[in-house]
């Protein structure tokens, strides 16, 4: 009965009903455009499977302790394994070396610059990416630093028209060969740490640069083990580098960028949450509209008032009429709820270079839609539409049920 005279209600009032319907559309829209651009670069999504529990060291820099001169970018291995080689509370860490667009072909006349990864072994423990053909370099592979590679599937298609037909085969890296050992699934480049095209191992012996051992080209990358926190494990970090200090005469290693996942996306500063800045802008996209809403709601309910007044002569409670009038105006909800879903993914898709990458896309940028489509993102559209109808209906409802039941009667 509920159901028959919403739409009874909706056939009667065509305009409101559209007004309605596209003010919820248009809100809802741009609080879940805000929500997944936050969630996608946050959440755990593989093959970034453990974001909430990492912490990043960035290059950090080294400098001359008297003066501070002679100051270098970058930070050596065996520097950032002094460092982070013996930390209590890791479950794991992985060492990148630094990581240059290269040419990359079947042969030296024929390729394309791609972005290759300098990784270990730990780098396949710690990224969830799926191998289709063969396997990783093993630790024999890795310590000599042999000529062998990963490559993407999309480069394996390119140059031997399969994954599995690239196996064992050669592939210029820099103009030098170096032979398939696996094939791996495409990443894409929204994935920032993970991303690769090609990916070899790296050589664990720095060149002998000066500044007692500490200049280099890597970056450390820290799993947390569950029960500690990012915030613990900067602190132990923190204590490692000030040993690492104290044992050196004349320079000091600095990781002034040390950061989780979030702060790496997002903001750094303490003052700065990005959940509480995301939370405050959806509440100014949804609160402003819904006001709006609640306007033409309460126009509406100023025609239904003598109705209202006769079920609450019948012993219509007023809990009860207010639920009804929020359950009658949750159909519309939910209709511009599901068009302003689909909205979001539409704008989120067309302006994904510049929301989610920020402009960077020389790589494989490619988007699933299957990050639209996830359940905590579709939970949110229904919890962003149940707020908006809240919002919306609650107070126009509120105020037409506490009218005297004889003072709408008699039309004053």
């Amino acid at each position: 009965m509920i159901f028959r005279q919403i739409l009874a209600l909706i056939r009667q009032n065509p305009f409101f009903s559209a007004v309605s319907i596209i003010g919820t559309t248009v809100s809802i829209a741009f609080v879940m455009v805000v929500y997944m651009v936050y969630d996608i670069q946050t959440a755990n999504i593989r093959p970034e499977s453990h974001r909430d529990r990492m912490v990043y060291s960035s290059y950090g820099y080294s400098f001359r302790k008297a003066d501070h001169s002679n100051s270098n970018t970058g930070m050596s291995y065996q520097a950032a394994s002094r460092v982070f080689g013996d930390l209590p509370g890791a479950e794991l860490v992985t060492y990148m070396g630094n990581s240059p667009m290269e040419y990359c072909g079947v042969s030296p006349e024929k390729g394309r610059r791609c972005q290759r990864r300098r990784v270990d072994l730990n780098f396949w423990r710690l990224y969830d990416i799926r191998f289709l053909a063969g396997r990783p370099f093993d630790q024999q592979e890795f310590d000599a630093c042999a000529d062998v590679v990963v490559i993407a599937e999309r480069l394996a298609r390119e140059a031997f028209g399969s994954a599995e037909e690239a196996l064992g085969k050669n592939y210029f890296v820099g103009f030098y060969p170096k032979r398939v050992v696996g094939v791996t699934e495409d990443v894409s480049s929204l994935f920032t740490f993970a991303y690769g095209e090609v990916w070899t191992p790296y050589y664990t012996k720095d060149p002998d640069w000066g500044s007692e051992g500490l200049r280099g080209g890597f970056e450390a990358m820290v799993l947390c083990k569950p029960d500690v926190s990012p915030a613990e494990m900067k602190l132990q970090i923190e204590s490692s580098l000030d040993r690492l200090n104290a044992s050196l005469t004349e320079y000091e290693l600095t990781l002034p960028d040390l950061s989780t996942y979030t702060e790496r996306q997002f903001f750094r500063d303490d003052f700065l949450s990005p959940v509480v800045t995301c939370i405050i802008l959806g509440l100014i996209l949804l609160i402003v509209p819904a006001i709006n809403v609640s306007g033409l709601i309460s126009s509406q309910m100023s025609r239904r008032l003598s109705e209202l007044a006769v079920r609450k002569a019948y012993g219509a409670s007023r809990s009860t009429l207010i639920g009804q009038l929020l359950l009658e105006n949750m159909l519309l909800a939910f209709i511009g709820a599901l068009l302003g879903f689909l909205l979001s993914c539409l704008l989120l898709w067309l302006g994904k270079d510049w929301m989610l990458a920020g402009g960077y896309t020389e790589g494989n940028f490619e988007v699933s839609i299957w990050l639209f489509l996830r359940p905590t993102v579709l939970l949110s559209a229904v919890g962003v539409c149940l707020l908006f109808n809240l919002l919306s209906v609650f107070i126009p409802a509120w105020n037409a049920t506490r009218r005297p039941i004889a003072e709408v009667i008699s039309g004053e």
